[in-house]
This record gives structure tokens, C-alpha cells and sequence, in this order.
């Protein structure tokens, strides 16, 4: 049980770095990726809270996954963890007013579907 536990929070975690990923996007106005301002981006990386935040919290969920990984079958964790897809879709929508199509809500509901199922075996 401690280790659905330990999954649960990295999942969690994931989700939490993914937000704060997109808001720091968000507060940086984007990236204009080349090889000539690389060193300007990395600057404005570090200069972001949200980013930085976010890879606090991707780097926790990094190591708790190595954690799961060692007590658990890859076979059944890993399809688990397509929870953050939905947990990232559905935060996205309120957070950030992204729209979702009919097709993402019946892909979040199979993907739950599929979680459920699984978590049974």
C-alpha cells in the first residue's frame, strides 16, 4: 500500500511541475529556440520561480518514481501514471482556460477506465 501511495504523490508532483511549467511559459511570453540565445534562455530559466518551482517538483517526482520502480512491476505502474494526462488536462481547462473537445473527454474517461482495470490486477 505504501508504494500506491508513493505513486500517488509522484503523480502528483508531475502534475504540480507541469502547471508550474506552463505558467512560468506563460509568464516568460514563450521561447524562440537557436543555438545564439541559449545562453539568454537558460538566464530566464533561472530567473522564473515558476520554473524553477516546477523542477523542484520534477526532480521530487523523479525520485519517488525510481522508489515505485523498486517495489513495483513496471508493467503495472507505468500505464498508471497516464493519470497525469487527465489530471493535467482537467487542470489545464480551470487554470488556464484551455478548451477540451469532446474527443479529450471521452480519452480522459477510457483513460480512467483503463487506470481502474488495471489497479485491479
Amino acid at each position: 500500500m505504501q508504494s500506491y501511495i508513493l505513486l500517488g504523490i509522484a503523480i502528483i508532483t508531475t502534475v504540480l511541475s507541469q502547471l508550474l511549467f506552463k505558467q512560468g511559459m506563460v509568464m516568460l511570453g514563450g521561447i524562440n529556440f537557436s543555438l545564439s540565445n541559449i545562453f539568454s534562455l537558460f538566464l530566464n530559466i533561472l530567473k522564473s520561480p515558476y520554473l524553477l518551482i516546477g523542477l523542484f517538483f520534477y526532480g521530487i517526482s523523479f525520485l519517488l518514481w525510481l522508489i515505485v520502480l523498486s517495489k513495483m512491476k513496471l508493467s503495472l505502474v507505468y500505464p498508471i501514471t497516464s493519470m497525469n494526462f487527465v489530471l493535467v488536462t482537467i487542470a489545464s481547462y480551470y487554470l488556464f482556460g484551455e478548451k477540451l473537445s469532446p474527443f479529450q473527454m471521452g480519452g480522459i474517461f477510457f483513460i480512467i477506465i483503463g487506470v481502474m482495470t488495471l489497479s485491479r490486477t
